[in-house]
């Protein structure tokens, strides 16, 4: 173990670990609402749909280059719109892990190399899944959903651009109005209230 520092107050929330406790503080990931998460044994227990949503509805899609801010929460909503009956609550669910991890845009996984991000993620994909009920590995209607929402972001939210786009499924018919993060989260668990099974 490390050693504390000297003084150093002991936390008491029964939801957070003593990050001064651990030799490598860096894998300890410090939440918005004050828990944390070992980032290699996740544990999502003790967590509230609103650790999810709120993060989620902060974040910018394209790493915030759209014409409007578009968050992560309403792609989402955006998604579970999309999916076939019975798909619905996996397609709200299937970015939960960016709540933690923010989001990869599509250009930087294929750069890394989507095998070795989503072995990174997978523990805390698979801890989410557990907790929150959602399938995992996602189902293939789950990432056509998420590829129809990203096609109708490309058209509504990008500026006009060269990228080829075409092995992408058609675009949803109405356009997107962006939400304001307060508002991307109030829509996003709403959705969640109406679709989450019951457990």
């Amino acid at each position: 173990m490390a050693r504390r520092r000297s003084g150093s107050p002991r936390v008491s929330h029964p939801d957070q670990f003593d990050l001064l406790e651990f030799p490598e503080p860096t894998a300890v990931l410090l939440t918005y609402s004050g828990r944390t998460v070992d980032l290699e044994a996740p544990d999502f227990g003790p967590f509230e749909i609103e650790d999810i949503a709120r993060p989620l509805a902060y974040q910018c899609r394209f790493v915030g280059n759209t014409r409007a801010f578009f968050s992560v929460a309403q792609h989402c909503v955006l998604a579970s719109h999309l999916a076939p009956e019975g798909y619905e609550y996996d397609a709200l669910m299937h970015d939960s892990e960016e709540a933690f991890t923010g989001d990869w845009p599509t250009p930087w996984k294929a750069r890394i190399g989507r095998d070795a991000i989503r072995a990174a993620i997978a523990p805390i994909k698979q801890a989410l899944a557990k907790r929150f009920g959602f399938r995992y590995p996602e189902p293939k209607a789950v990432k056509l959903a998420d590829q129809r929402a990203l096609a109708t972001e490309l058209r509504d939210l990008c500026a006009p651009h060269r990228v080829n786009w075409q092995d992408l499924p058609p675009a949803a018919e109405a356009p997107i109005v962006p939400l304001g993060p307060e508002e991307a989260m109030a829509n996003f668990l709403d959705r969640y209230r109406e679709l989450k099974p019951n457990r």
